[in-house]
């Protein structure tokens, strides 16, 4: 009688493992979409925060929010008010006299433009600036205009009030009193200085205040008066 194979004892073969998913836990999901959502927050608040202070320090504004505007002119020691608004000639040497005048028609001027301008001293006197801007074609014509117009008896370019603005009991003409020049470019610009009150208008009291006049005469050329 043959022999049985005793019974095999066993657990069947193993199949493939099983992947388990750890059970929902919508309370901790909710919590995870929540830090996200306050740290996209949180880096808005950044981005926002670094253009602001980008655009201010790049464009800072007036405590009116508006934009400060740049400087027209260079700040100076006295405050300059029109009082006769900028007129434009392009014929030079019809405002001109004596060498100053032969100069400027030998040499023709692009533009003559001349203004006038108030402004008080120290002791509250009014004064009055006239400023002469004669543009020439070169540098070295501005140049020579200027020697011409500094020197001695050599004449002069007219101002306003020479041509014909009236100043209420002031001067009749500005030639007596601080006078100064400067070439810009090809450009020569004449001030000149003297009292609204025609009764201080007198030789001895320009004369004796001429250094005064003068640096009003100066501060309005190194300002920019007169230029745009």
């Amino acid at each position: 009688m043959p022999t049985q194979a005793p019974p095999e004892y066993g657990y069947p073969p193993a199949g493939p493992p099983q992947r388990t998913q750890p059970p929902r836990d919508p309370e901790r999901r909710a919590k995870i979409i929540d830090y996200g959502l306050k740290g996209l927050g949180l880096l808005g608040v950044a981005l926002v925060s670094g253009l602001l202070w980008y655009l201010i320090r790049n464009n800072p504004a007036t405590p009116g929010g508006q934009a400060a505007p740049p400087p027209s002119q260079t700040a100076g020691l006295y405050q300059f008010q029109p009082y006769q608004p900028p007129t434009t000639d392009s014929d030079c040497a019809t405002h001109a006299t004596n060498k100053v005048k032969i100069y400027l028609q030998q040499h023709p001027c692009v533009s003559l433009t001349r203004s006038l301008y108030t402004t008080s001293l120290a002791d509250s006197q009014r004064v009055v600036t006239s400023i002469a801007i004669v543009r020439m074609d070169t540098a070295a014509a501005a140049k020579e205009l200027q020697r011409e117009s500094d020197g001695n008896g050599t004449g002069h370019v007219k101002d306003l009030v020479e041509d014909g603005v009236v100043i209420p009991g002031g001067p009749k003409s500005l030639q007596d009193g601080g006078y100064y020049s400067a070439v810009r470019g090809n450009r020569v610009i004449i001030a000149e200085t003297e009292y609204v009150d025609g009764g201080q208008d007198s030789p001895g009291n320009l004369n004796s205040n001429n250094h005064m006049l003068l640096g009003v005469s100066q501060d309005a050329v190194k300002q920019g008066i007169g230029l745009g």
